[in-house]
């Protein structure tokens, strides 16, 4: 494991984690609020196994990045929006290490999730995102505007719990918006983000999906 500290181009300091694997893929994990890079590890364990190469950051306003723990308790919604310059500065880093887009996923929960759509619809050479609870606009990170503006050979899949209203709700309309290059997971009770993931059922079928598309 490597911890890292990566400057965006609006001069903000993000920290990360790297964890090698064998193989010559790349997963880029993006956390919900108010949640850290640490929410991923398990997940992690599991692309790891599967040679997968993996990068988690704390966004602004969290953890040990610029702002945190809990700066973004007073965010404005551009300020949130500013978080795309830490999603950039992370695949950055990513491409320096030697991954290649195609080669590459993006997870996000919740406003990682959005942030992951929109990281998508800015790098038509990456093919796979997994989005954990997104909704239609997370504080002006707009999933619906983005998964519009998608290369037709980019795929999305879209997971949300059905007590999550507002999450499962969006998943439904997202994929209506863009049928072509979503899929769909519907879950029962639990939870939001990558609270999900304590369903091994779910966690695994995750792990097949990004392993069958990187």
């Amino acid at each position: 494991m490597e911890t890292l500290t990566l400057t965006t181009e609006d001069g903000a300091k993000i920290s990360g984690v790297f964890y090698p694997a064998s193989g010559e893929r790349y997963a880029l994990l993006l956390h919900m609020m108010p949640a850290t890079k640490e929410s991923w590890l398990s997940f992690i364990d599991g692309l790891n196994a599967l040679g997968i190469n993996a990068l988690a950051i704390d966004l602004r306003g969290h953890g040990e990045s610029s702002g945190g723990p809990s700066g973004y308790l007073e965010f404005t919604d551009t300020q949130h929006q500013s978080t795309v310059f830490d999603v950039r500065s992370a695949w950055f880093y990513l491409a320096s290490k030697g991954a290649l887009a195609d080669r590459t996923v993006v997870v996000g929960a919740s406003i990682g999730a959005n942030l992951a759509i929109e990281h998508l619809a800015e790098h038509e050479t990456i093919k796979a995102c997994v989005a954990l609870s997104p909704g239609l606009n997370y504080h002006g990170i707009q999933a619906d505007i983005n998964i519009v503006h998608l290369a037709e050979d980019q795929r999305v899949l879209l997971v949300a719990s059905d007590e999550d209203e507002y999450s499962a709700k969006s998943i439904d309309q997202l994929h209506q918006l863009s049928p072509a290059n979503t899929e769909k997971i519907e879950v029962k009770g639990l939870g939001h983000g990558t609270v999900m993931l304590r369903s091994s059922w779910l966690f695994d079928q995750i792990l097949k999906w990004i392993d069958d598309r990187i």
